[in-house]
């Protein structure tokens, strides 16, 4: 059973998830190595290998796009209790952990996908987004992507995690408490940025892509949506279109920034009721952290927003051209 406690000094949630430990990790330290499909739970012709789905839009053999419970949860949908101590807070770590692997092929990475692929993955992940938030027990829904060894991904075979949980994460709560208030603080960065016009990564009809002011990675981008929105359930189809075509464009960026460079996706999303502006937040794990991040949280960047978004709008390939 996973348990969340609280930090009673800093009010963050520790999930305990002891079966994690027993998940198949196929990275070594100095190098990633490129298997092949063979042993792959992921890949068509091996669905008998992973929990049965609860989405896929094809026959077992021929999917593209197939969703399925996690076979080592970080939670679980069983039990369900909160209760506090003399001196702590804690919960049991209920909920819902779901894989949805977003392409047959092995080997194959999100930043070369089609767009019309692209918005297919997006679309199911709204789907099994809005399934998981309309559980009871649901508070928040987390869905994240972990591309390379550095970003923490252990199945080599790409893949998307949704995770359902019972509390709403400190940093969710802390970024609504600065950022919603009488107005959304938001939407006034969006307008200051498009006045400014120093760190817009990509913009287009519904999205604009920043690289944020105090970013803590480099090259870090946030894929924000121009209107308020306040969850990623609440886009229409064609902001999903949109929001493929901003993945289309940037991914590759990233993934250029370095041989096999390592990154993150992730939804940061609001609370079952709550009001928040959804973004999508790009991390390039670019460095690590090291004793003076993990001790102060201040997180020391070696590129400044600025001259990343100069990166991905091309800037510097006029320059040197």
């Amino acid at each position: 059973m996973s348990e969340f406690r609280r930090n009673p000094f800093t009010g963050e949630w520790t999930l305990y998830a002891e079966n994690r430990k027993n998940r198949p990790y196929e990275f070594t330290w100095s190098k990633p190595e490129r298997k092949t499909g063979e042993k792959c739970p992921f890949c068509r012709g091996h669905e008998s290998w992973t929990t049965p789905a609860v989405y896929q839009d094809g026959a077992d053999g021929v999917w593209s796009i197939r969703v399925f419970p996690n076979m080592y949860p970080a939670v679980s949908a069983s039990g369900f209790y909160s209760e506090r101590e003399s001196f702590y807070e804690q919960t049991v770590g209920t909920g819902r952990h779901e894989v949805l692997v977003d392409t047959p092929t092995h080997g194959e990475t999100i930043d070369e996908f089609s767009l019309n692929h692209m918005q297919e993955v997006l679309m199911a992940l709204r789907m099994r987004y809005v399934s998981i938030r309309a559980e009871e027990n649901t508070e928040y829904v987390q869905i994240f992507k972990n591309c390379g060894a550095e970003a923490g991904m252990s199945i080599q075979h790409s893949h998307w995690q949704l995770v359902g949980v019972p509390i709403v994460p400190e940093r969710i709560r802390k970024m609504m408490d600065l950022g919603m208030g009488k107005s959304c603080r938001f939407c006034e960065m969006l307008l200051h940025e498009q006045e400014q016009k120093k760190r817009i990564a990509y913009e287009n009809k519904t999205f604009l892509a920043i690289t944020p002011y105090a970013s803590r990675y480099p090259y870090e981008v946030w894929v924000m949506p121009k209107a308020h929105r306040k969850a990623f359930g609440e886009l229409t189809a064609e902001e999903m279109s949109d929001l493929a075509e901003m993945l289309y464009v940037l991914l590759p960026k990233v993934a250029k920034l370095r041989q096999d460079v390592g990154y993150n996706l992730c939804l940061m999303d609001s609370p079952k009721f709550g009001d928040f502006h959804w973004h999508l937040q790009i991390l390039p794990r670019i460095g690590g952290f090291a004793g003076f991040e993990n001790a102060t949280d201040c997180f020391i960047n070696t590129v400044r927003p600025e001259d990343a978004a100069a990166y991905y709008r091309g800037d510097e390939e006029e320059t040197e051209a």
